[in-house]
């Protein structure tokens, strides 16, 4: 197969022979099913946005939604207020080669965070869980104004596929959709979905999916996880609370890089985590 590479807005290269980059989440959204990683005012955004920078995030996920399937319901207009609060205090104090994920699956939260990014000059990507599931539109958003997405693989609802080739299968039909659109296919980032985001969704989809990560590679396009504290950690190691399932997520998240992940998506970006990503690197490097 190819080797995966692609490179973001001049600076940021991604790929089988780069390091892995660190996609660091900021919450903003009381809703999550892991309160420990919500920042719900301007002192805790700014000291996070901070740390992770200091602990190699390249990538910042700001999420002012939460996409559980059980959470509690906001308007656009509240996700579009949360995320607008949140970027005009991170777009002030981080450097211009830190990119901010936008997660969202509506057109006008991307078209405001797209709004102020563009005020002081800093880049954007669109995280989409839905794979233009939810708001097609978003599609179109994309493509007219050339920005990077990532696409979650997800058919009907979020992440309600359950087996590497039903995942490949639809990423082969968004992708063609966006090609038809004039989009530009190496502005793309894949994310299979790991979670019970659907009740059939059972730790075990979620492990063979971990386990055929390497099968993704037939799409040439670089490979995001988020495997940060879910729940199919919690079933294995019988640990009920997001808080404690910290080692489990280190674990799982060595296992993804061996198996070919670009970008690992985390709610835990320190030391820890850079130790780890560097000795499962060196493994892939030397199989």
């Amino acid at each position: 197969m190819n080797e995966i590479y692609a490179k973001f807005f001049d600076f940021l290269e991604i790929g089988d022979n780069y390091p892995t980059i660190v996609m660091g989440v900021l919450n903003l959204s009381p809703e999550s099913f892991y309160k420990g990683s919500v920042y719900d005012n301007a002192k805790k955004i700014e000291f996070a946005t901070r740390n992770m920078i200091d602990n190699g995030a390249a990538i910042l996920d700001l999420g002012a939604r939460s996409t559980a399937p059980w959470s509690e319901k906001i308007t656009i207009e509240e996700e579009i207020n949360r995320m607008e609060s949140a970027m005009n205090i991170v777009c002030k104090i981080i450097p211009d080669n830190i990119i901010l994920s936008i997660d969202t699956q509506y057109r006008r939260v991307a078209q405001r965070a797209l709004e102020i990014s563009a005020k002081f000059k800093k880049k954007i990507i669109v995280n989409d869980v839905s794979c233009l599931k939810i708001d097609p539109s978003l599609g179109d958003f994309v493509a007219e104004n050339d920005l990077p997405i990532i696409l979650m693989a997800s058919k009907e609802v979020p992440g309600d596929l359950l087996t590497t080739d039903t995942i490949i299968h639809e990423f082969n039909k968004t992708i063609e959709l966006l090609r038809r659109r004039g989009y530009d296919g190496k502005k793309i980032i894949l994310d299979p979905g790991i979670g019970r985001w659907v009740d059939k969704k059972t730790p075990e989809f979620d492990l063979k999916i971990i386990g055929n990560l390497d099968k993704l590679r037939s799409l040439n396009k670089p490979i995001l996880v988020a495997i940060s504290r879910k729940s199919f950690i919690g079933a294995i190691l019988n640990i009920s609370e997001p808080e404690k399932r910290l080692n489990g997520t280190l674990s799982a998240t060595a296992i993804a890089i061996y198996k070919g992940a670009h970008i690992i998506r985390t709610h835990d970006v320190n030391q820890q985590l850079t130790e780890i990503i560097k000795i499962a690197e060196e493994i892939r490097k030397n199989d």
